[in-house]
């Protein structure tokens, strides 16, 4: 199980692709982390020109993701 970056007490577990078609192979290494974590966000950062739900894992295009995480808006 790996993920690129943890935010807070394991409150956040992201993944970073380049992609811009995230597809269920590349949610491995989050769907690992929230089996052992009590995790309240799943989120892949990518390259996908807009911001989807699979599951319980968000995908977010790179530049939303950087504007909520300057805004305090992620964790």
């Amino acid at each position: 199980m790996e993920v690129d970056f943890i935010l807070g007490d394991h409150e956040v577990a992201i993944e970073v692709k380049s992609t811009s078609n995230v597809q269920s192979h590349h949610q491995k290494g989050l769907k690992g982390f929230s089996e052992e974590y009590s995790v309240k966000k799943l989120i892949v950062v990518s390259c996908d020109p807009t911001e989807r739900k699979i599951g319980d894992i968000t995908v977010m295009p790179w530049k939303i993701f950087l504007d909520r995480l300057w805004a305090g808006e992620i964790l």
